[in-house]
């Protein structure tokens, strides 16, 4: 690690410039990746100590361990600028003011064999006050700069050990805060700390409980800077065992990644309400992390040619539909296309990309979860055409529940008012208007004619292309579906995935099917291009899955739907072949589910940062902060609205009363 001066660090400060690096033999540590209006500080985080004292402490290091705060400062090691301590707060506490900063006795223990040296306590001293000189360097920067700062003073406690009556999560001490002037900051902080739960368990955020904020950090940064917050953070020790120090690994990635977003949420609420500056700007390639990049770019060269509909899509389907329509009960066998991939060194490939390096809780929690699930990916394709498809199939999809089954059941019963539109327009004709669709709106893709789609029409994301199937027949309405639901939402999130500097999240995130379905089905409800034929096809999708789980054969799906009043004999193959294809693909239940949800989302917030890419509802959260720190870029292509008609009222009550 580069040692730095102490006049290197202020100069660095002073002149705006990114600096990394420790002082006064690595006392303290300071990294400003880049200047933002907020800082992070762990001032107990440190265990080490000088060589000259070690034979001087009373005290064994497991018990020094006990009472300092460990790992906190990997909580905050992810954001942009953080002063972290690495000498133990036993040889000096930075939180106490420097005449009391060395201790005698603490928590009831001798520290000391015998009295310092005055020269080991003047070297103490030093550093002590060399921290509040870099200190005061870094919040003068930050207010001439910003106009205000927000500083995060973050400590662990012990809750078994202390036996406290209550001890809540997080504690905010606030004893020596202006409340009044901030509490809006305060409030959210505590609102956005308790939002996510921790190993399973809620979480609360409390104030002034366990302690009330009284330390010397706090005191002098409100004493000497009118317009910076500072405010004491307490954790609870539930990610270490309090006694042996020991850390639990799982519950600590999980409370980093929840930190990292709370304060990242807290500090914007802060920049909005008390600073002149706007909070970030996107990130070029050269500032984001490499450890990022790296797995990003190895990530993409993996996986990037696995489209599980590539593979899945049965290549005989013509020939299959002859024999199924000339023999009463007949069975389709369906042939597929051979993987070009061997699965086992796919998966080794996958979990050997070293993610832990990623510094970003956030985006590390990301790429694990987009490999976990291409190697479950790599599973359901492996098992194309055998038993354990289905299975593979409902790990990756899922399979409808009971609310599911009966949205699609109400949906089934609603009664129609208007006759059906003809289904007159061929794929030749259709090609046309998806071509001067695409030229109206200027997006940089093609479209073309195929043989070998079950669906009417669909987007190959690597090419860019809008594939029409050749069999189809077409009315006017699903042609404005159609351009509604696969240019307007799968060929934009194909492009702004292209967009990023990350290609992320054009491999797709976990739910991304769901999510895009959902997406794609309500633009098709925005823009006025759906009827209730068309939302008891999605019931009728997710009936199919569920009479396919429970063991109907595929003539009984298909004389189900063929039945139903609903589809064309045609049209009632073709679903059943889509339900039936590789040995069970439970996948298309999800675009009633995701419409759904989609609704019901949409009046709660804005759902722009869905259409970054192959998006997934779950990680909305996640990609709004990184949006905000400018690790992906707003979504260049959004659907235009701006003719969007007054939604049909019949409509409108029946997809309000899914539930």
């Amino acid at each position: 690690m580069l040692m730095l001066s102490e006049q290197v660090i202020i100069a660095a400060l002073e002149a705006g410039k990114p600096i990394s690096g420790q002082f006064a033999e690595g006392a303290f540590h300071l990294e400003v990746r880049e200047y933002v209006p907020y800082v992070a500080t762990a001032v107990h985080a440190g265990h080490r100590t000088r060589a000259s004292l070690k034979g001087l402490f009373a005290m064994s290091d497991a018990e020094r361990l006990q009472e300092e705060d460990p790992f906190t400062d990997g909580m905050i090691e992810s954001l942009p600028i953080t002063l972290i301590a690495r000498d133990s707060r036993y040889e000096y506490d930075l939180n106490r003011a420097p005449e009391l900063a060395i201790y005698k006795e603490a928590w009831g223990k001798q520290v000391w064999n015998q009295a310092l040296p005055n020269a080991d306590i003047d070297i103490s001293l030093s550093k002590h006050a060399a921290y509040y000189r870099v200190l005061s360097a870094l919040l003068t920067t930050l207010e001439r700069k910003f106009g205000a700062c927000l500083l995060f003073d973050v400590h662990s406690y012990n809750y078994q050990i202390r036996s406290y009556p209550y001890a809540p999560t997080f504690n905010i001490g606030t004893a020596q805060l202006d409340t009044l002037r901030f509490r809006a900051v305060l409030d959210e902080l505590k609102k956005q700390l308790g939002l996510k739960k921790l190993a399973g368990q809620l979480v609360d955020c409390a104030e002034n409980t366990v302690f009330q904020g009284q330390g010397y950090q706090a005191h002098y940064v409100t004493c000497h800077f009118d317009n910076t917050l500072v405010v004491p953070l307490e954790v609870k020790k539930v990610f270490m065992d309090e006694n042996s120090g020991e850390l639990f690994p799982v519950v600590f990635e999980k409370l980093q990644r929840n930190m990292h977003v709370a304060l990242s949420k807290t500090a914007k609420t802060f920049a909005k309400n008390h600073c002149y500056k706007p909070l970030r700007k996107a990130k070029s390639a050269s500032q984001l992390d490499p450890a990022l990049i790296n797995v990003d770019s190895a990530l993409y060269r993996i996986a990037k040619n696995l489209e599980t509909l590539h593979y899945v899509n049965p290549s005989n389907i013509a020939q299959e539909k002859r024999r199924f329509f000339s023999k009463r009960h007949y069975q389709p066998a369906f042939k597929y296309r051979p993987l070009k991939i061997d699965p086992y060194e796919f998966k080794e490939q996958l979990y050997r990309l070293p993610v832990g390096k990623i510094q970003d809780p956030i985006v590390k929690d990301l790429y694990r979860k987009v490999i976990d699930s291409y190697a479950t990916k790599i599973e359901l394709i492996t098992q194309i055409g055998r038993e354990a498809f289905l299975y593979n199939s409902l790990r990756y999809y899922g399979e409808p529940d009971y609310n599911d089954i009966n949205n699609a059941t109400f949906l089934l019963h609603a009664r129609e008012t208007e006759t059906l539109p003809k289904k007159d327009i061929t794929a030749e004709q259709a090609l046309v208007r998806f071509n001067q669709a695409i030229e109206t709106m200027g997006l940089p893709c093609k479209v073309a004619i195929s043989s070998k789609l079950v669906a009417k029409a669909m987007v190959d994301n690597g090419k860019r292309l809008l594939l029409v199937n050749s069999s189809a027949m077409l009315s006017e309405l699903d042609i404005n579906a159609l351009i509604e639901h696969e240019i307007g939402v799968h060929l934009l999130t194909t492009l702004n995935a292209d967009a990023q500097q990350l290609k992320v999240l054009h491999l797709g995130l976990p739910g991304n099917t769901y999510t895009q379905e959902g997406l794609a089905i309500y633009r098709e409800y925005q823009s006025g291009q759906i009827n209730l034929t068309r939302l008891k096809v999605l019931a009728l999708r997710v009936i199919a899955v569920n009479m396919l789980l429970k063991g109907d054969k595929f003539y009984q799906v298909y004389e189900f739907l063929a039945d139903s009043g609903v589809l064309s004999v045609n049209e009632a193959f073709a679903l059943t072949t889509r339900i039936f294809r590789g040995g069970g693909f439970t996948k298309d239940h999800l675009y009633l589910k995701g419409f759904k949800d989609i609704v019901q989302l949409a009046n709660a917030r804005s759902l722009d940062n869905l259409y970054l890419g192959k998006t997934g509802i779950a990680h909305l959260d996640a990609l709004d902060a990184l949006v905000e720190q400018g690790i992906f870029t707003r979504p260049k292509y959004l659907p235009d609205t701006s003719r969007d008609p007054e939604p049909d009222a019949i409509l409108s009550y029946l997809i309000s009363s899914i539930k």
